[in-house]
């Protein structure tokens, strides 16, 4: 039963995880631009609603939404990847998962020990899939990226704009501080993503997922090529599938943002508060990984492309960022020592370069994208149980359309240069292993082709002139094998 509320008044919903204290919160207006929501169904009258009813999780999921998106929108400058209002479904039937499809954010519900749970329902998944449709707007080549660090990135930015979106309300920022004692890099509500149905996974599989959520930022993953990663592993160890491979890029950020926080609180003069300066490192960190993501060049060894590019971007903040940034992205070997021996004047002058060859530049996300499928690799038939060969774009720039980071980069062999051709190999292999191809009968060759369905898919085949090609139709939160 509701509370009939004038326009303008109030809501309730979960802060960061159903469970978690519940806030009053002004209505959100989904039809704000850019970045509008299209909720599918009937909109419920604007109202306090008891929690667990069907107009509770409307409203929880539609604040999540449109608070995360007023924190990118001003960030990244950019509209849905298609343009227009982003659709939403909340329930999409029974499965433990949420996935983006560049045309919709989706939701669906599942059994738990204590009943249903609905991943709609839960900021943190919410604001998840909608890392992944912000991803998009600005990198939409990532899309069809054939790359294990390319998509592990995209699961990495997702659990990000988690962490960053609940940021912006101040009793997390509050609870934060009493978890921690205001050293933010411990194990917090802030750090675990998605307890409720996290505990959910593991009633089905006990080891899938952390002990006490699906993901936790506060981890002890260093960089290891994927290439030489099981494809799968219990959630104690590292495999190449994207959402454990992700942890280490999202470690990497969680360190530098209490870095960052620790250097605010550490100023002699007009020196904030804990909550100050995690707000004030909150709309810092998200905008250095917003200009590491779009000056990095397509590469296998995308963690590192970024994560130089953000140094560099850094240095433009703060003369104290880049050591903290360093440290960060050294220790988790996502970058080499020689790229921390550089002096922060080298990572100015590569920002202006890169910042004047953007201007100078007519390069467009758009035109990158079409430069990534402009080569095509095409694999036998015989490998996949298919009827035609498999054509499949690489994941590398011929052209980097800012700078050669190489260089920059100076990583280990295991690093830099890894052939995108073994890598792309390597991925399609893992997509197939793993059940994330959909194929229709008519694709598969008779007897030999997997049978599997189409429930933790992530590409599909679509038939062309020389064969089928693989192309991505959503990123899948994965929460079920």
């Amino acid at each position: 039963m509701a509370i009939p509320m004038t326009a303008g008044a109030e809501i309730e919903a979960w802060e960061d995880d159903p469970g978690s204290p519940i806030v009053k919160r002004s209505v959100p207006d989904l039809e704000k631009t850019p970045l509008a929501f299209e909720f599918v169904g009937p909109r419920p009258p604007p109202g306090i609603y008891v929690e667990g009813t069907p107009q509770f999780r409307y409203w929880t999921a539609a604040e999540a939404l449109r608070r995360a998106a007023d924190f990118w929108a001003p960030l990244t400058k950019a509209d849905w990847h298609g343009g227009g209002p982003l659709v939403v479904l909340l329930d999409d039937g029974e499965d433990l998962n949420a996935y983006y499809t560049r045309a919709a954010l989706v939701f669906c519900h599942g059994p738990s020990e204590d009943g249903t749970v609905w991943s709609g329902e839960s900021p943190d998944i919410v604001c998840h899939e909608l890392g992944h449709a912000i991803l998009d707007s600005i990198r939409p080549e990532l899309w069809d990226a054939t790359s294990h660090e390319a998509a592990a990135f995209h699961e990495s930015f997702g659990d990000i704009s988690a962490i960053l979106s609940a940021l912006q309300l101040p009793s997390v920022r509050a609870a934060v501080r009493a978890d921690t004692g205001g050293k933010l890099y411990r194990n917090s509500r802030l750090s675990r993503l998605g307890e409720q149905i996290g505990a959910a996974v593991r009633l089905f599989h006990p080891d899938a997922v952390e002990p006490d959520c699906l993901r936790n930022a506060v981890n002890s993953f260093t960089y290891v090529n994927p290439l030489t990663l099981p494809q799968m592993a219990p959630s104690s160890m590292l495999s190449s599938e994207p959402h454990s491979f992700s942890r280490i890029f999202t470690g990497a950020f969680f360190e530098v943002l209490a870095g960052v926080v620790t250097a605010k609180l550490r100023k002699e003069k007009d020196t904030p508060t804990f909550d100050q300066a995690l707000l004030e490192a909150s709309d810092e960190t998200a905008e250095i990984l917003i200009a590491g993501i779009v000056a990095a060049p397509l590469a296998p060894n995308f963690f590192a492309q970024v994560a130089s590019a953000m140094v560099d971007a850094s240095a433009m903040k703060d003369d104290a960022y880049p050591a903290i940034l360093k440290a960060a992205f050294v220790r988790r070997s996502i970058l080499s020592l020689q790229t921390a021996a550089q002096g922060k004047d080298q990572h100015k002058a590569r920002y202006a370069d890169q910042e004047k060859a953007r201007q100078a530049s007519k390069d467009t996300a758009a035109d990158r994208s079409a430069d990534a499928r402009s080569d095509t690799l095409s694999f036998a038939p015989e490998q996949y149980g298919l009827r035609q060969p498999l054509l499949v774009c690489p994941a590398e720039h011929r052209r980097p359309f800012l700078a050669d980071l190489a260089d920059a980069v100076a990583a280990s062999d295991e690093q830099w240069p890894r052939s995108a051709a073994k890598e792309t190999s390597s991925f399609v292999d893992n997509l197939f292993r793993l059940g994330r191809v959909a194929s229709s009968p008519k694709a598969r060759d008779d007897g030999r082709g997997l049978e599997r369905g189409s429930r933790t898919s992530s590409h599909e085949l679509v038939e062309e002139t020389d064969g089928l090609r693989l192309a991505r139709w959503r990123f899948a939160c994965g929460m079920a094998h």
